[in-house]
């Protein structure tokens, strides 16, 4: 796992447009890493044995034991002392040995020191995928996550709810620093006991709230628990599916990646440029997310639903609008603090 940067909320962060992998792609790149640490592994071990032997000591002793087999080797051929042959072998192995540990290496020098001892770097183990197959496919998706977003920002433990109004929201009837600590044990909750079944959350309020920073919370705590998360601006989906679309070699494979993740978070709904391709992809995502109980998070800064609905048509809003857990957010920009 990546280590957490420390940080500040309101720090600013550019965010990218980074296209993610599908899951089988994922995999893959994650075989192609464990076989590229293999192939390390022997390099190393292999110079290690190349700057051994290039010691002047050890060449000597290495010289008089290749003679020594030599030697066996005749007499097991041609006919002689073969007895003798095998003790002068045996005391040349015994003589190299001891002149490499002089030198400072022992038995296991020459070893690869593999990434994972358990498949020795070659991705399974008893003929099924090894753990460190999906151990590295999830890190692969953490940089994926890190590049687009600030991930690497946004924990629970960073997300400060002091600096929200104590004082009473009309709207609430309490405070938005207390509303605020309710929906971060919310969130925290919801990461704890993520599964398939979870709901579908829609984080909804002005810009600067926190909406990003919960949704990536929870992204980055699911992750962590094995879990495929996907992350991606509203704007930058609807972008690379128009590029897809018009792409016969591509094969949709953003679209693919969004509906097959265990959690999507689609971020800053109201971004993107809105047309009647971005409408039916958007509609086919959510439809089949919502069939394949994979939840999904959103976020926008649109705070009315009948803007919402004149946006996306009744059609789509209605399935993300039915679908989730709304939350509002309360406050002043975070940001400008």
């Amino acid at each position: 796992m990546q280590k957490i940067c420390s940080i500040k909320i309101g720090q600013p962060f550019s965010m990218k447009e980074i296209k993610m992998q599908t899951r089988n792609e994922l995999f893959h790149a994650a075989q192609q890493k464990i076989a590229a640490y293999r192939q390390q592994a022997i390099m190393t071990a292999e110079a290690k044995r190349s700057a051994a032997y290039s010691n002047p000591l050890v060449v000597e002793a290495n010289k008089a034991h290749n003679r020594a087999g030599l030697n066996l080797a005749k007499a097991a051929a041609i006919g002689g002392n073969i007895e003798k042959a095998k003790k002068e072998l045996v005391e040349a192995n015994q003589a190299l040995e001891d002149t490499l540990k002089q030198a400072g290496y022992s038995d296991a020098s020459f070893s690869p020191i593999y990434h994972c001892p358990k498949c020795q770097d070659t991705g399974t183990k008893d003929g099924v995928p090894c753990e460190c197959v999906a151990n590295v496919a999830r890190c692969l998706r953490r940089d994926e996550i890190n590049a687009a977003s600030p991930l690497g920002l946004c924990q629970f433990n960073t997300f400060q709810v002091e600096r929200y109004s104590d004082q009473p929201e009309k709207e609430l009837g309490i405070s938005p620093r207390k509303y605020m600590e309710k929906l971060l044990r919310y969130c925290q909750n919801y990461a704890e006991k993520f599964s398939q079944n979870s709901p579908n959350l829609l984080f909804m309020g002005r810009t600067g709230l926190g909406k990003t920073h919960l949704a990536l919370a929870i992204a980055d705590s699911v992750l962590g628990k094995g879990y495929d998360v996907l992350y991606t601006s509203s704007a930058a989906l609807a972008a690379q599916l128009g590029k897809e679309h018009f792409n016969y070699a591509n094969n949709d494979e953003w679209l693919t990646a969004c509906q097959e993740a265990d959690l999507l978070i689609l971020d800053d709904l109201g971004t993107e440029y809105i047309t009647p391709l971005t409408i039916s992809v958007l509609y086919e995502l959510i439809n089949t997310r919502m069939l394949t109980h994979r939840p999904t998070i959103y976020t926008t800064n649109i705070t009315d639903q009948n803007i919402f609905v004149a946006r996306y048509t009744e059609k789509v809003s209605s399935r993300m609008l039915g679908g989730c857990k709304m939350f509002k957010f309360f406050g002043d920009d975070q940001r400008l603090k």
